[in-house]
């Protein structure tokens, strides 16, 4: 027998393996692959450790050892770790095989434990790859004797942790600030036999904490039932291994989006539970509205919330969702939604319905990546006398721990808050108890300020909690029509759009001369804007996410409000440059064209105009140069970042301030030009639309027939992860007519592949001229001919159709990928965290067929659109040649010899 395996031996077992992903995958992508590898090796290890006990215990009887009874889990011989340990070649798909094996042999426990991670996708996890994975892991035997339930368990929850460190904003989604859970856990005192439920319970840190309440204090926690419900795939599957690993055995997790699809229900209402604990997404605005409006389950008794803003959708779910008697709650949410205007309606209502019990205000950075200070919400549905008709108010701002970057309650914080939550009485400076008579005075605004200040007294003066409208839009156009006059200046002879700009047109013109040029500090030239503002103070200003911007453009094509995002944000003015920090996003930059707030993980920029001017510095910084260099010296293991102070100390060679004018003005032009093609593109793809759209909803009036009838179903897409993809330079590559290529939507031709060498066991389709291709998944509805005939193809979650005489497959193609078509097929589609068509949908949507002449009027007239398209966006590529070509002769890898 192994000795015992320290917490700090299992730390740092646990993130070695994490340190071999480094590079291969990204660090947002980590947890789908580590987490159910080491809960694999769990149950293999706990297995081999129960067969020998049941060896010893029956003499060596190997059958007896074998009895199901034995054993938590089954694990069929050949998906055991041993087993897959062996394997030298195609390891993920031996891999993948073993984990659903036992899934499959484990039905009511296990089915779906281990998500979707893609194990065969060689170009991520090649073989070798695996293989030191899976050597790592084998260094240490996880049996119960080596590592009790709870102490895997608090190395899971590192791992956790861990993971939330490096995940930026999107560690919210799967990751509570533990010191957080440990409060609300304690102001809400579970017990013994009672029900817990979260809504969006993540990686279940909260479901958890109730447990680990119990055995700090002694009591019996094993009778606990645990409820949660998660929208995503694999956090919902984390959730499920943590609660196994801990040794829960009576608890539910439900994968599904809990506004659209509650999953506990009892008969035609919710089903209700003792303890309520929730961090709602916060303030979220894809969710359906509408059919919340007229709730089956009636969850919108006090309102219906603005689209925007979801927070009073889930208040609500998780009010219908407590016990008559004992239930209770405790909330997460941002402070917006104690003041907000829009809200006010409903706010009112659950003040009257005296269900709010108390508000604490909590500290800044307590989330990652966010200085925010949110609020727990505590809600009764049966108050004790004494506090019924009274809110307790209490600002614990000030409670809270800073060390190493990281922010926490401690015991001590957690105990102030939790004595004054059970003393509920005034405390001047700290808490108070409000009557439901002066919230109304103060029209139902809960703001806390409202009612404690800092400085121990009571301030009634009341609170805005929203700043003044951000500047409107200033007038793009002179701005473009002056930059395509200074081109024509520069060069009278060049042509617009310039498709056909040579670099010896530029070379007469002496931009590249390197007289003059000197080595210069980026910090001598720019300088870092780092003005912070709180969206929740800029409802209405313009918001730039990095998700916004678009790799090697510098015009802003897309933004949001400030309504719209949560945590701390930087304040940007016209003229600005955005530029992308973090790894994904570090190609990324952007000239701002309005005033606005943008995003965090961004270096708002601004040039020092007496060393560089303001319109050469983002070519500069859109150089090969500058941005290889800018890679180079990111730091961080998992999430590569620049940091200004590094950046700052950089050295880049700059032309003189007039060379910088003239090689600017040639630049902008060009990018005038290629904003030029963006503006055709936009309308033309919307011509497209309109002309089918219009063609199709004219059908509608005639007869409709349904797929079932007019086309031959003959096979379903095979869900295969190919090792590689192949394109239309490859050899016996599948002709697909993708009549859809716009932005954002898949090239089909992308989606079905030839089967590598290796992969000759799986089930081959035969694709036939004629046929038609339709996405399950993802962007369900897709759609693309197929030209000619080929044999032995492996098709990707697609549906396979052969349309009957009747029905061009053109014209089929050009309905599914309509605006009509697909609006029939996503309200046939499912799931939540990726949509998912089925089959049963497709055979029972509506197709109108008119005459093969008129179907083939449709067929042309888009075509013919489309074309103008496809044209346009080969000007925009050949516009970005001429750009970068610019660049690379303005801005040299090293300075050059004098040429004086």
């Amino acid at each position: 027998m192994t000795a015992r395996i320290s917490q700090s031996q299992l730390e740092s077992y646990l993130w070695g393996a994490a340190v071999l992903l480094r590079g291969t995958i990204d660090a947002g992508d980590y947890k789908q692959f580590i987490f159910p590898l080491l809960f694999y090796k769990r149950v293999c290890d706990v297995y081999d450790e129960e067969t020998a006990l049941a060896l010893a215990e029956s003499e060596g009887d190997e059958d007896y050892a074998q009895f199901p009874e034995h054993h938590r889990f089954q694990i069929p011989p050949e998906a055991h770790w041993r087993a897959v340990r062996q394997v030298a070649r195609d390891v993920g798909g031996a891999l993948q095989a073993a984990l659903r094996s036992i899934e499959i042999a484990n039905p009511d426990k296990l089915l779906g434990i281990f998500g979707d991670a893609q194990w065969t996708n060689k170009d991520r996890l090649p073989d070798a790859l695996l293989r030191d994975l899976i050597e790592h892991l084998s260094t240490l035997e996880l049996t119960l004797a080596n590592l009790p339930e709870d102490e895997l368990g608090q190395g899971y929850e590192y791992l956790i942790k861990q993971f939330a460190d490096d995940s930026g904003h999107t560690a919210a989604e799967f990751y509570t600030n533990r010191t957080v859970v440990h409060l609300m856990t304690a102001l809400l005192q579970p017990q013994p036999g009672e029900s817990v439920y979260d809504p969006t319970c993540g990686s279940g840190g909260m479901l958890l904490s109730c447990v680990a309440h119990l055995r700090d204090q002694g009591q019996e926690w094993r009778n606990v039932r645990l409820y949660g419900q998660e929208r995503n795939l694999m956090t919902s599957s984390i959730a499920r291994m943590n609660c196994f690993l801990h040794g829960i055995e009576d608890f539910r997790i439900e994968r599904g989006d809990t506004l659209a699809e509650p999953k506990f229900v009892a008969g035609d209402r919710l089903q209700q539970f003792d303890v309520v604990l929730a961090n709602p997404p916060y303030s979220i605005k894809q969710w359906d509205r509408a059919a919340f409006a007229s709730d089956p389950w009636g969850r919108n008794l006090y309102g219906t919330p603005p689209q925007g803003r979801a927070d009073y959708a889930f208040w609500q779910h998780i009010l219908a969702s407590l016990a008559p008697g004992s239930g209770r709650c405790a909330i997460l949410f941002p402070h917006g939604v104690l003041f907000r205007q829009e809200e006010a309606e409903m706010r009112r209502k659950l003040i009257e319905a005296d269900l709010i019990e108390a508000i604490i205000g909590l500290g800044p950075n307590l989330f990652y990546n966010s200085p925010m200070e949110a609020c727990v919400v505590i809600c009764r549905q049966h108050k004790p006398a004494a506090r019924r008709g009274r809110i307790l108010l209490l600002n614990a701002v000030g409670e809270v721990t800073r060390e190493r970057a990281q922010s926490y309650l401690t015991a001590e914080h957690q105990a102030r808050i939790v004595a004054a939550y059970e003393r509920y009485a005034d405390e001047p400076g700290f808490c108070r108890v409000v009557t439901l008579e002066q919230a109304r005075a103060q029209g139902g605004n809960l703001s806390i300020p409202l009612y404690v200040s800092a400085n121990g007294g009571a301030n009634m003066a009341p609170v805005d909690g929203r700043a003044a409208l951000a500047e409107a839009l200033d007038d793009w156009l002179a701005s473009r029509v002056a930059l395509a006059e200074a081109l024509q200046a520069v060069l009278p002879d060049l042509p617009l759009p310039a498709l056909d700009l040579q670099v010896g047109d530029l070379e007469a013109c002496g931009l590249f001369g390197r007289t003059g040029w000197q080595r210069v500090r980026f910090g001598d030239i720019a300088d870092s804007i780092n003005e912070r503002v709180e969206p929740s103070d800029e409802a209405e200003a313009i918001y730039v996410g990095l998700e916004h911007l678009d790799s090697q453009d510098l015009h802003i094509h897309r933004w949001g409000k400030g309504s719209d995002v949560i945590g701390t944000k930087l304040r940007f003015h016209k003229g600005d440059i955005i530029f992308g920090r973090r790894r994904a996003y570090q190609r990324k930059l952007a000239v701002t064209e309005f005033d606005g707030i943008c995003s965090a993980h961004a270096m708002v920029l601004r040039a020092r105009p007496e060393a560089v001017l303001p319109e050469f510095l983002p070519f500069l910084m859109m150089s090969d140069v500058f941005m290889n260099r800018a890679m180079e010296i990111s730091v961080g293991s998992l999430s590569p970042t620049i940091n200004w102070s590094t950046l700052r100390k950089e050295e880049f060679d700059l032309p003189p301030l007039e060379q910088q004018r003239r090689i600017s003005a040639v630049l902008w032009a060009v990018e005038e030009a290629g904003e030029l093609w963006i503006r055709a593109s936009a309308q033309i793809h919307d011509l497209a639309q309109s002309i089918a759209d219009r063609a199709f909803a004219s059908h509608l009036q005639m007869r409709h027939i349904s797929a079932a009838k007019a086309c031959d179903l003959i096979t379903v897409g095979i869900v295969v992860r190919p090792a590689s993809y192949y394109t239309e330079e490859g050899s016996g590559i599948p002709a697909l007519r993708s009549l859809n290529v716009f932005p954002g939507r898949y090239d089909l031709s992308d989606l079905v592949y030839l089967t590598p060498e290796g992969h000759e066991k799986h089930l081959k389709s035969e694709l036939k001229e004629g046929q038609v291709v339709i996405v399950r998944t993802g962007r369900p509805g897709d759609a693309a001919a197929v030209t000619k005939d080929v044999a032995g193809m492996n098709l990707i979650d697609l549906i396979l159709v052969q349309p009957k005489p009747i029905l061009l497959p053109e014209y089929l193609v050009e309905y599914v990928n309509s605006g009509v078509g697909r609006q029939q097929v996503l309200s046939g589609s499912s799931g939540t965290a990726q949509q998912h068509y089925n089959v049963s949908q497709f055979e029972r949507m509506q197709i109108p067929v008119p005459t093969i002449d008129e179907q083939l009027a449709v067929v042309r007239d888009t075509a013919a659109v489309r074309e103008c398209w496809q044209m346009s966006v080969g000007a925009q590529d050949r516009i970005r040649s001429i750009r970068n070509t610019i660049l690379s002769m303005s801005v040299p890898n090293k300075l050059a010899a004098s040429q004086g």
